[in-house]
């Protein structure tokens, strides 16, 4: 089964081996279970990764799987407060997929902050999910045959949140939220888009991951009177309708997504 980042793990590892000297320390924010610092660390043996989550249980994956790479160094931090590292100390920082589940102007801030003047931070955002857009409009489709009272609740995840090209979805844009900061304390000065696959499973299968991202479907069940697990049945045959729609249309990539290069500014700029 293919790594459903992967296109985004070597793309920001592509970034800082052509804009981040060897030798460099790096941070890498929200990195999960260990993904992208492996792919990182395994190919820039001369960089030194500072590999941080907020979850203590992702860490213990993470170092699962970045076991025999010296030049890592593993240690529990939220995105928005980065306070048990000094000021100005990294080269760069990386964050795959973290800014839009996270208070994004303590990230950043917390991100300017421990970067040297100068440094690079390399943030991937969402441009589109088909997951998730599928997911919302399989509830909506739900609603209306079911005739179900109100109007699906919002999802208790949003990988869309700060999607720049889906504002239907977005809660905001990485732009509109350091142009909100003042003063900003970092500049966008280069972004690029990427799209690729999320090979997931079979068509039974991707409907039951779709779950983490739609509705708490007790909730449904208990406002409308019904069982959970017809609610959960009804949302499946709507779900696996859309999803075989979409997958018969041609060269159509299932996740798309827009990488980020900030530069920290010099004090005097700010």
């Amino acid at each position: 089964m293919r790594k459903v980042n992967q296109p985004a793990w070597d793309k920001l590892t592509d970034l800082i081996e052509a804009k981040v000297p060897a030798g460099s320390i790096v941070i890498d924010i929200g990195a999960g279970p260990g993904e992208p610092s492996k792919t990182m660390a395994t190919r820039l043996s001369q960089h030194k990764f500072v590999v941080t989550d907020k979850q203590q249980p992702m860490l213990d994956k993470a170092k699962v799987r970045l076991e025999g790479l010296s030049n890592v160094d593993i240690q529990q931090a939220s995105a928005e407060d980065l306070s048990a590292f000094p000021s100005n100390t990294y080269d760069a920082a990386t964050g795959c997929y973290v800014l839009m589940f996270v208070d994004v102007h303590k990230a950043l801030a917390e991100t300017a902050r421990v970067l040297k003047p100068g440094g690079l931070a390399f943030f991937s955002v969402w441009n589109e999910v088909a997951l998730y857009s599928i997911t919302r409009e399989a509830l909506g489709l739900l609603y209306t045959r079911k005739g179900y009272k109100g109007d699906p609740p919002d999802t208790p995840v949003n990988p869309m949140a700060l999607s720049p090209t889906t504002p239907a979805l977005a809660r905001s844009t990485l732009e509109k939220e350091l142009a909100a900061m003042s003063p900003a304390p970092l500049k966008v000065i280069a972004e690029e888009d990427i799209a690729y696959d999320m090979v997931i499973g079979t068509i039974d299968e991707v409907c039951p991951v779709s779950f983490m991202l739609a509705t708490p479907f007790d909730k449904i069940a208990e406002a409308n009177g019904v069982a959970e697990a017809d609610v959960k049945a009804e949302y499946c045959i709507i779900f696996q309708e859309l999803f075989s729609a979409r997958a018969s249309l041609a060269n159509v990539k299932d996740g798309s997504a827009k990488i980020y290069t900030l530069e920290k500014l010099p004090e005097r700029e700010l």
